[in-house]
């Protein structure tokens, strides 16, 4: 990356869209807009409607200028907007190109807003995790991280680290003087309470990993409970095959189900009851083969489910069939059969695949239990690079507790190694092949 050459992107979705914004960044950036903007620029800060000149054409458009040091990359830049048809956005960019500019690297617009002080490291991965999210805790976390949360939760044990470590310097310049500017029991106790700090940030975090990974919900019930009815009415289209014949369902079917935090994915298994050993004794030894697969494959789902709910008809008044661990929820299907009332628990959910009865009752509670409730939503994430920072610089501190009462510089040595690790979170002391893994994962024009 040359951070002296001004760099143009198509930075919004490439498609067919309302508009398309189609960034320039750099020095020369009012100089080549002024090439194909037919009218005066607004001034720093300020946009204007007008036209833009394409290869003899005059496309309605918007102009956005900001003037370094007051924008994303802290570098002179200016967007186009201009209407959404791919074919326009592909012509402005080889008019840009023309005019001086070069095609921007992935991610170059978010490095040089990080070289040029504008985001600390994290903030910048905080804008990649933005693009990529999936579901509403990812999105949530990947603002939280843009915002600085991390480094505003890091900053005082940094900076009790950096004091400590500037003492302890001190002392052993001062060595010689019959002067203590930091006792082994404070030393120590100040290195208790940085490791402490980190260890709580892990305790209250949790793993962008975690966050984008999809739930597996499990619909596991007798025979003819209507899981497979209930399975099509939640995606609201026909994935399973249903049937008034009881064992419909002999292979395990899935779809993805949008809720309100994210995207789940719903599982229907093949039927569970007390005589679904008796199959597998039958004569026949092909049935019995199928029904001992049938079996494995259902019970396998259970166990490997994030979220298993249990399906009772509300016609059968046989006990709950058993499973090998317990239900997250239990549901009554088929309630519009019922033609007199029944008492049952009251912390059943009671639903109709037929007449829609409790769907929405149903996607609200399998959102709270797939995605938690709204405190647990409101984590900070960190990913793999964070923890292993956080992890590195605990083992520091610990090396330096453990040796409190040794001979300074080899404390200041450990604590050293714990600031840099800190350090490495925020991009304060990053190694360039780090940054390169980090920049390369943007798209283009971010």
């Amino acid at each position: 990356m040359n951070s002296g050459d001004t760099i143009a992107a198509i930075s919004s979705a490439v498609g067919t869209a309302g508009r398309i914004v189609v960034r320039l960044s750099g020095p020369d950036s009012w100089a080549i807009a002024r090439r194909l903007w037919t009218d005066a620029l607004p001034g720093a800060g300020g946009a204007a409607r007008g036209e833009i000149l394409l290869r003899q054409m005059r496309v309605p458009g918007w102009l956005y200028c900001f003037q370094s040091p007051r924008s994303y990359t802290s570098d002179d830049l200016i967007e186009f907007h201009i209407p959404g048809n791919p074919l326009l956005a592909s012509m402005l960019m080889e008019e840009l190109l023309r005019a001086g500019a070069r095609p921007a690297e992935a991610g170059e617009f978010t490095a040089r807003a990080y070289f040029n002080g504008r985001l600390d490291l994290t903030q910048a991965e905080g804008v990649a995790a933005t693009i990529a999210a999936g579901s509403e805790q990812e999105l949530s976390a990947a603002r939280r991280l843009m915002a600085g949360e991390l480094s505003r939760r890091l900053a005082p044990v940094t900076d009790a680290v950096a004091q400590t470590l500037a003492l302890l310097e001190v002392g052993i310049d001062f060595s010689d003087e019959d002067v203590s500017f930091l006792s082994a029991a404070q030393a120590s106790d100040q290195i208790a309470q940085a490791d402490a700090a980190l260890a709580r940030l892990l305790e209250e975090s949790v793993r962008f990993e975690r966050l984008a990974h999809e739930p597996r919900v499990v619909l596991v019930g007798r025979p003819n409970a209507g899981k497979s009815t209930l399975l099509n009415a939640l995606v609201g289209h026909d994935r399973a095959v249903v049937s008034a014949v009881a064992g419909t369902t002999r292979d395990v079917l899935s779809a993805e189900l949008p809720l309100a935090r994210g995207v789940v994915r719903l599982t229907d298994v093949a039927g569970l009851d007390e005589t679904s050993e008796e199959f597998a004794t039958e004569a026949d030894h092909g049935h019995r083969r199928i029904a001992t697969k049938m079996r494995q494959y259902a019970l396998r789902a259970v166990e490997e489910a994030d979220a298993l709910v249990l399906i009772v008809d509300a016609t059968d008044r046989r006990r709950a069939i058993a499973l090998p661990r317990a239900a997250d929820l239990v549901v009554t299907s088929k309630i519009d059969l019922l033609t007199e009332p029944w008492q049952e628990s009251a912390d059943r959910l009671r639903v109709s695949a037929v007449t829609s009865a409790g769907l929405a009752e149903l996607r609200a509670a399998l959102d709270h239990i797939c995605f938690g409730d709204a405190a647990a939503g409101s984590a900070l994430a960190l990913n793999a690079r964070h923890t292993q920072a956080i992890d590195e610089a605990r083992a520091a501190l610990w090396r330096a507790g453990a040796q409190a009462g040794a001979a300074p510089e080899l404390l200041a040595l450990e604590l050293r190694d714990s600031l840099d690790a800190l350090g490495q979170i925020s991009g304060r002391v990053s190694p360039d092949d780090l940054l390169g893994r980090i920049f390369s994962a943007f798209c283009i024009g971010k």
